[in-house]
Order: C-alpha cells, then sequence, then structure tokens
C-alpha cells in the first residue's frame, strides 16, 4: 500500500483528499469487512481498474450517509470511479501526522512501476504464520534484504526492513508519553488517599472516647473495624461517582487540546472497561486507606482513653506519629510530580526558542494539488501557477507569493544520496541521505529563508536552460569544507546514475524540515519547472496583515484559474510550527495539571495536619503563654513543626526525583533530567507553599487566650 492524495471534484466543492492505493487482499488481511457493499477482490487489482472504497466519514460528511451510494460514480483527480463499498468507522491505518485515510482505490500497479527496481515508495502489512514469532520474522526478512541487496546493488543498497506490530504503529510513539502520565495520576491519587487517611485518622482521634465507650460496652474490635471500613468505602465510592461526573466533562475539554497528530483520540470515552476500572480502584482505595484509622481506633488502650478523654493518650501520639509520615509521603510524591512538571515546562520553552530556519509570522499556506490527468506535464503545471501567482499578488495585503513542495514540518519523505563531482562515491553503507524539495521563485524570499551566497532560482530557469541547485548550508559545509560551493555541480544518485548534473546556483540557511527538533539534515533544492517527476503542491503567501483574512480572496484567484482546483490544508505557517510541538505541550499541559492538583493537595495536608496539631495543642500553648511565651514564638514553633515535616518529604522526593525523572529524558530537549535550575526551583515553590499552609493554623494558634484554654482543659 502507499499513500496517495485525490482531488474530489463533481459533487459540492472541490476538496483534496487523503487516501492509498491498496492490494486488493489488505482488508480481508485484516478482517475488517465493509459496513455497505463489498471490499475489493482480485480482478479490481488490475492496470485501468476504476473502483473506490469510501471512508465512514467521507460518506456521512459528503454523501450524507446515503446508502444508494453504492454502485455510484465520483470524479477523483478528473477520473471516474465507481462507488463499490463504505468502510466501517473504526478503519484507520497508520499514517505520518495528521493524514487521515478517506479513499482507497487497488493500487493496480503500472509497468513502469513494476520494472523499475529503485522505486520504495510501499509499506506493507503481513500476518504472521502461527507459530513464529516476531524475531523470527525478523530475521528473515533481513535475510532477503540482505540477499536483494548482494543481487542489486545499485538498488538496495541500505535498504532493509523492519517489522513492528501493526498495534505500535497505530498508537504510535505516544506510549511513554502516556504511562508517565498514568504515573502521574497514580500519584495524585497516592496524595488524595493519603488526605482522606488523615482526615480519618483525625476524625478517629476525636471519637477516641466514644469508641473506648462501646468497647467497654461489649461491641467487638472486628465489628468497629467494619464500622471504619465501611464508613472509608462508602467515601471513597462517592468520591469516585462524582470524580466520573467530571470525567465526563473534563474528556470534552480535554480533547480540544489534543494534538491532531495523536492517534486514535476518535475512540477516547468512558465506557463499560473505565466504569468497572473506577469501581474498583474507589473500592480498593477505600479499604486500603480505611485500614489504618480502622487499626488505630480498635487497636487503642481502653483505660488510656477513657481517662484521658481522647486526649494525649499514648494512640493519640501514635496517630499523630502516621499522620506527620502521610504528609511526608504527600511532599515527596509531589515534589516528584512538580519536577516533572518543570522539567517539561523548561524543556518547553528550550523548544519554542528554537530556530526553524524561517521566518513563521504573517505566511498563509495551502495545498494545491493538481490532477495528473488535467495536468500531465510539468509545462501545463507552470502555465497554471504563473497565472495563479499573477492573480494573487495584486490582492490587497500580499506582499510576495512563490510556489512550494511539501512545506517545512508538514511531510516526512523525499531523500536521497548524491554525486558530487570531482569526488568519488562513498561507500554503499555509508552514503548520506540529502533531503530534497522543489520550489518555485521566490520562495527562500517569501519564507524568510536567508539567502548566504550565490542567488535564487528566476523564471529563467527552465527546461530548456542550465539545470541548477541550492543546497543549505549544512549540505556545503559536508561537501566543499572551506570552499565556495557556487558553480560545483552535483545530482541525485550515484556518479553513473543517468540524470543530469546541477550546478550550485545557492547556499541558504538550514531549515528543519521534516522534524522540529532533531538537527537539520543536509538539503537542496530544485525549480520546479526543472522537474518532470516532482511536481510542487503548496502555495506560501507572505503578508502585510492577519493571513487567514486572506483565504478567501487567495481560494477565488485560484479557483478563478480553474473552478475544480481543490485547496486544502490551509494554515498560517505560526500554526504549522505550533503543531510540530503539540505532543510536548500537550504533555506539559496535562503533567503541570497533575503536579498544580498534587501541590493543591499537598499543601491541604500540611494544613489539615497542622490544624489538627494546634487543636490537640492548645491546653500546652496556653500553658506556654501563661508562662512568659511571646506569640511569635508560638508562629515559630508550630511553623517550625511544618517545616520539619516539609523538609523530610523534599528530601525523600529529591532522592526519588533524581532516579524517577530519568524516564522522562525521551521527552526533554536541551535540558537533563536531574537540571539543578529546575530542581532548586520547585524545590523554592513548594517550601514557600509549606509555609503558607503552616502558618494559617500557626498565627490561629497565636490567638489562643491562655485562660480559656486552662479552663477548657
Amino acid at each position: 500500500m502507499s499513500e496517495r492524495s485525490f482531488n474530489l471534484t463533481g459533487v459540492g466543492e472541490p476538496e483534496r483528499l487523503d487516501g492509498r492505493r491498496v492490494s486488493a487482499n489488505l482488508f480481508d488481511l485484516l478482517g475488517v469487512p465493509a459496513l455497505l457493499g463489498r471490499t475489493f477482490v482480485p480482478e479490481d487489482d488490475r492496470s485501468g481498474s476504476s473502483v473506490v472504497l469510501l471512508s465512514y466519514s467521507l460518506w456521512q460528511r459528503r454523501f450524507g450517509s446515503d446508502p444508494g451510494i453504492i454502485g455510484r460514480a465520483v470524479t477523483l483527480n478528473g477520473q471516474s470511479y465507481t462507488v463499490i463499498g463504505v468502510m466501517p468507522r473504526s478503519m484507520h491505518l497508520p499514517a505520518y501526522g495528521t493524514w487521515r485515510d478517506q479513499v482507497w482505490v487497488p493500487i493496480a500497479f503500472t509497468n513502469e512501476e513494476t520494472t523499475q527496481r529503485g522505486n520504495h515508495f510501499l509499506e506493507v502489512i503481513a500476518r504472521i504464520r502461527p507459530g513464529s514469532t516476531l524475531k523470527q520474522a525478523q530475521a528473515e526478512m533481513e535475510t532477503i534484504a540482505a540477499r536483494l541487496a548482494k543481487e542489486y546493488p545499485r538498488y538496495n543498497t541500505r535498504i532493509g526492513a523492519n517489522i513492528t506490530p501493526l498495534h505500535e504503529e497505530l498508537v504510535g510513539d505516544i506510549k511513554p508519553a502516556l504511562l508517565i502520565l498514568l504515573g502521574a495520576v497514580g500519584f495524585v491519587l497516592l496524595i488524595a488517599c493519603a488526605n482522606v487517611a488523615n482526615l480519618l485518622l483525625a476524625r478517629a482521634a476525636v471519637r477516641e472516647k466514644e469508641i473506648a465507650l462501646r468497647l467497654a460496652l461489649g461491641a467487638s474490635r472486628s465489628r468497629l473495624t467494619r464500622q471504619f471500613l465501611t464508613e472509608s468505602v462508602l467515601l471513597a465510592l462517592l468520591g469516585g461517582s462524582f470524580g466520573l461526573l467530571l470525567a465526563l466533562a473534563g474528556i470534552r475539554v480535554l480533547k480540544r487540546f489534543i494534538p491532531a497528530t495523536i492517534p486514535q483520540t476518535q475512540t477516547i470515552s468512558i465506557d463499560g472497561k473505565v466504569l468497572l476500572f473506577t469501581a474498583l480502584i474507589a473500592l480498593l482505595t477505600g479499604i486500603v486507606f480505611g485500614l489504618a484509622p480502622a487499626a488505630h481506633s480498635s487497636h487503642s488502650n481502653l483505660n488510656d482513653s477513657l481517662k484521658e478523654g481522647g486526649r494525649d493518650s499514648a494512640a493519640g501520639r501514635k496517630g499523630n506519629r502516621v499522620r506527620g509520615l502521610l504528609v511526608i509521603a504527600e511532599v515527596a510524591v509531589s515534589f516528584i510530580l512538580l519536577i516533572g512538571a518543570g522539567l517539561l515546562i523548561n524543556s518547553f520553552l528550550h523548544l519554542r526558542n528554537l530556530d526553524p530556519g524561517f521566518r513563521a509570522d504573517h505566511l498563509l499556506t495551502m495545498k494545491v494539488d493538481l490532477s495528473e490527468l488535467k495536468y500531465p506535464d510539468g509545462e501545463r503545471r507552470s502555465v497554471f501557477f504563473d497565472e495563479v501567482l499573477r492573480r494573487i499578488r495584486v490582492l490587497p495585503g500580499v506582499l510576495s507569493v512563490a510556489v512550494a513542495g511539501n512545506l517545512p514540518l508538514t511531510y516526512n519523505g523525499d531523500s536521497a544520496g548524491i554525486a558530487v563531482e570531482g569526488i568519488p562515491d562513498p561507500p554503499p553503507d555509508q552514503w548520506p541521505d540529502v533531503i530534497y524539495r522543489a520550489v518555485g521563485p521566490g520562495y527562500f524570499s517569501t519564507m524568510g529563508i536567508s539567502l548566504i551566497r550565490g542567488r535564487d532560482f528566476t523564471d529563467q530557469d527552465r527546461t530548456d536552460s542550465k539545470n541548477v541547485v541550492v543546497i543549505s548550508e549544512k549540505t556545503a559545509q559536508h561537501y566543499w569544507p572551506g570552499q565556495d560551493p557556487i558553480g560545483k555541480r552535483l545530482k541525485p544518485g550515484s556518479t553513473s546514475a543517468a540524470v543530469p548534473w546541477r550546478e550550485v546556483i545557492g547556499v541558504v540557511k538550514d531549515v528543519r524540515q521534516n522534524d522540529f527538533i532533531a538537527q537539520p539534515k543536509m538539503q537542496m533544492y530544485f525549480t520546479y519547472r526543472q522537474l518532470k517527476d516532482l511536481a510542487a503542491n503548496a502555495l506560501i503567501v507572505r503578508t502585510n496583515v492577519e493571513p487567514m483574512t486572506l483565504t478567501t480572496s487567495v481560494r477565488n484567484a485560484i479557483w478563478a484559474v480553474d473552478k475544480d482546483q481543490p485547496v486544502a490544508d490551509i494554515d498560517t505557517m505560526d500554526h504549522i510550527v505550533s503543531e510540530a510541538i503539540a505532543r510536548q505541550r500537550f504533555s506539559m499541559l496535562l503533567l503541570g495539571i497533575f503536579a498544580a492538583l498534587a501541590l493543591v493537595l499537598a499543601a491541604v495536608g500540611i494544613y489539615g495536619v497542622m490544624s489538627y496539631s494546634v487543636a490537640q495543642r492548645t491546653h500546652e500553648i496556653g500553658i506556654r503563654m501563661a508562662l512568659g511565651a511571646r506569640r511569635t514564638d508560638v508562629l515559630q514553633m508550630t511553623v517550625t513543626q511544618g517545616l520539619r515535616l516539609v523538609s523530610a518529604g523534599m528530601l525523600l522526593g529529591l532522592a526519588a526525583a533524581v532516579l524517577l525523572t530519568r524516564v522522562l529524558a525521551s521527552l526533554l530537549f536541551g535540558i537533563s533530567a536531574t537540571d539543578p535550575i529546575t530542581f532548586i526551583g520547585i524545590s523554592l515553590v513548594l517550601l514557600a507553599v509549606a509555609i503558607l499552609a503552616s502558618y494559617v493554623p500557626a498565627l490561629r494558634a497565636t490567638k489562643v487566650d491562655p485562660i480559656t484554654a486552662l479552663r477548657a482543659q
């Protein structure tokens, strides 16, 4: 199978569709039948076949879910196709970026495709034979690839085969980020449970005399344990139910922020599995974190509780220690989450400051894929674009416009080895790849790509003139270090390849073409007027107004030249750059939310423990103040007690963070997983919040009236 775009015309407004050419047995191999009609049969997979399968979304959107669509004709790329089936909503194949299949046609190889061994454009899906392993299949494919490289060194050198489970291809590289976020959710759950356990412990301490009386009157300890566990589980289930209601609303909000490049987002929902998982987690947490107060109350000393009235008993002191340990654990977990969020935020700021190699502001972009039937050669394509450019240039707000092929950060492909005149070809396994693009005159100035030396393409660079090429700085430094590359010659392929040499006429700044995060690779640019097989498919417009306000005017200028020409993917280059780091931004956003929630919960936990401590020590504080202690002394004593717990938690969290943040390394850019600035900054933030959470109860302690406190005792 291979990706291919199609222009849908004759049904409302012309539209560009993502699609694929596939072999006839693909859907049978996947076990996916058509929702309506049928899938392909071997007879369809022949040259000249004109049948098509529609995706569920296209069938709904453009054909109104009409069940009578089967057998109707649709026009794709100027050719009539008969609709033979509609695929189910769940039909999704692996794709790069935002590519989403809308139509499928038989691959039906042409004679040229079957005879040219240099065409490496296909992806293959296979089902492994029962009893075989993925490792065995990979070894067999490597053997086949090595044999082909030996038989056809010109075409198959450095061409291998990598077997990946289909599920991993569909999910993509989002799995590590999701696992990290799952860990963050687990940490927040632990903090929340620790808070609930603290509250239950405090409540159990208040009820200590009541429990002692029940025991004295004959109640069994097991019955009291069941009562406490029942209360804890009931609270957990009520909390879980309320959380589900929040999740229903939260999912709708969350989907607005999910990047388009994350696969399978349309399947995100709360189903029976989620409900069962939530119920089990609520039940489990209710039991586990209800055991501490249950054990504390049911195993307290009966005589001490009745004598002391629940105040300052040994069980009460033990409860204080447990509450202190829970606060320490809360702070430690919060510290880990805050460090993780801080690292992602710092990394994202580094990404935002990266230079893409061009000026992204005030750039309007769009895809204009020309039909191969309507525009079969370069001359006709040039005439079309020339007229379109002429019309767009005179529009108000337009500074410049240019033709391009596969804009930066929108396409991951088109690279080749090159031969350089005067330099021997490298060994087959050491041939570096050079990204190539087809552009038109004015592309570099419109994009804001700096011309380092030489000149840009002009309208005089045509098929009947000298073949020329513009290269990037990295390409110039690699092949002509310390030399002026202007006037040098190169060509795609090997020195003996049957393609013409091209003269270097210019050197431009390196551009991040396929990957915003990775270092720019070597690049070269051809003028689309001198190419037969590589067509331009995009327009870029530099404006002095908000780019999207010119959308209608530019589209109308194109339709004035060809009313059936689809104009797709209208966007600003600012947004394209932003989407290139959308996953990193989304991961940062989610982990930041969880970290902020953890910080709030930790602050509540510290506040709760300190408030209870002040209430327990009212008599002691009254005595201290009666003996001459100043309010500042009481304030310092109470805050210091809180800071001891926080400091212990931060030290524990620091040690854990140094180890656990290593799993974030693959998501970070420009910083290490132990970035000292992030660690110091987060420590200060957590310390400030802890001081504030301890200060409020401490301030209340300073207002204790000694006479009232002593009389109450």
